[in-house]
C-alpha cells in the first residue's frame, strides 16, 4: 500500500514503517586529538517521515553514507499518523519533517512555527480521477456520486479539477473515504468516480476496460508536491545540522538519477514494498535535485506552484486564512 499522509491525513499506505537510525560511525580508540573531531561531536538532528516513497532519497542518504560524508547524525523516524506526526514536530521531538505543501501550510496557520526549505517531490501521474463508463469528463460529474479523502490531496486534486471546469465541491455528491477503498468502490459501481493513486490507478485500469482516468495532477504541475518543513526552534539552535542534512538530499538524487533500478529497491524496502510493485508510483513522481531547488524553490515554487496550492486548499476548505507566502519559504540552505 502506498501512504501519501496529508499529503493526505499523507497516503496511508504503503506499510507500517518502524523508527530508522541513521547514526554517523563512532571513532573507536582514536587518540585524544582525533577525538576532539570524531562522529560524537558531529551535528545531530532527527527528521520525522511517512512511508511514502516520494521521501525516499532520505532512505538512500541513510543507506549510502550521505549523512556521514556531510558530517550529521541523521535519525529517521517513520509514522503512519499523521496527529502523532504534527505532535512530535510541534513538541520538538523531530527537527524537519517531510509533508505535502498544503500540510505545511495547515501547520503554520495551526501556529506551527517554522519553514518550507526544500522541494522534494511533485505527483505527475500518481494522483488522478477515475471514472467509470457513464462519465467522460470532469463537467459530467456534476450531481454524481464521487469517492475521495476528505482534507487529503485527493480533495486538493478533486478541487482543482472541478473548478478548472467551473465547478465546486458543491456540484457532486461527495462520498468520503479511504482511497484504496475509492478505488474499489469505483470498481463496484458503488460511485461513479474516485480519487486516488498509484499503485490502485493501475490497478483499477487494469482490472476493468470501462475504467478511464479524467484527471491527473500533472494538469497542474506541483499541486500535488513535497517539501522538508524545518521547525523555527531547529532552525534557531541547530542550523548547521540542518543544512547538512539538506545537503545529504543533493547526493541522494543523484544517485537515484544514475542509478535507479538500485535506488528504488532501496526506497521500496524502506517504505515496505517491492521496487516492482511500486513501479508506476515511480513512474508518475519526480524528484526535485539541489541544483532544481537552486531556481525553482525561491522561484517557480515560491511565485506561481504554493500561490495555487494555497488557493485550491482555500477552495476545498483545508485552509481557512492565506498566508504571506513570502514568510514560509526559505532558501537559504539550498544557495
Amino acid at each position: 500500500m502506498i501512504t501519501k499522509a496529508s499529503r493526505r491525513p499523507r497516503r496511508l499506505a504503503i506499510a507500517s514503517t518502524v523508527l530508522i537510525a541513521a547514526v554517523a560511525a563512532s571513532l573507536v580508540g582514536c587518540s585524544s586529538s582525533d577525538s576532539s573531531s570524531s562522529s560524537a561531536d558531529s551535528d545531530t538532528i532527527s527528521i520525522a517521515t511517512q512511508p511514502w516513497l516520494g521521501y525516499g532519497p532520505w532512505y538512500i542518504a541513510e543507506e549510502n553514507g550521505y549523512f556521514e560524508d556531510q558530517g550529521v547524525d541523521a535519525k529517521i523516524t517513520s509514522f503512519d499518523d499523521d496527529s502523532q506526526m504534527t505532535a512530535a514536530l510541534g513538541s520538538g521531538e523531530v527537527d524537519i519533517a517531510n509533508a505535502a505543501s498544503h500540510t505545511a501550510l495547515q501547520w503554520l496557520e495551526n501556529g506551527q512555527e517554522g519553514y518550507i526549505a526544500l522541494l522534494l517531490d511533485t505527483s505527475l501521474t500518481a494522483d488522478a480521477v477515475l471514472a467509470g463508463p457513464n462519465v467522460n469528463s470532469i463537467s459530467d460529474l456534476k450531481g454524481k456520486k464521487v469517492a475521495y479523502e476528505e482534507g487529503s490531496v485527493s480533495n486538493l486534486l478533486l478541487d482543482h479539477a472541478l473548478s478548472a471546469n467551473g465547478m465546486s465541491i458543491d456540484d457532486i455528491e461527495s462520498v468520503p473515504m479511504d482511497p484504496s477503498d475509492a478505488a474499489v468502490a469505483l470498481a463496484s459501481g458503488r460511485v461513479d468516480a474516485a480519487v486516488t493513486y498509484e499503485p490502485y490507478i493501475t490497478d483499477s485500469l487494469a482490472q476493468d476496460s470501462s475504467i478511464k482516468k479524467l484527471y491527473t495532477a500533472d494538469e497542474q504541475e506541483g499541486l500535488i508536491s513535497d517539501v522538508l518543513f524545518v521547525s523555527k526552534k531547529a532552525l534557531e539552535e541547530k542550523p548547521e545540522a540542518v543544512r547538512k542534512a539538506i545537503q545529504a538530499w543533493g547526493p541522494a538524487v543523484d544517485f537515484y538519477n544514475s542509478n535507479t533500478d538500485e535506488a528504488q529497491e532501496i526506497i521500496a524496502k524502506n517504505v515496505g514494498s517491492s521496487a516492482e510493485d511500486l513501479k508506476t508510483a515511480f513512474d508518475g513522481v519526480k524528484f526535485f535535485s539541489l541544483d532544481d531547488n537552486k531556481t525553482e524553490l525561491g522561484g517557480d515554487y515560491l511565485t506561481n506552484v504554493l500561490p495555487s496550492v494555497q488557493e485550491s486548499a482555500l477552495s476545498a476548505g483545508i485552509l481557512t486564512e492565506k498566508l504571506d507566502l513570502n514568510d514560509v519559504v526559505d532558501t537559504q540552505f539550498v544557495k
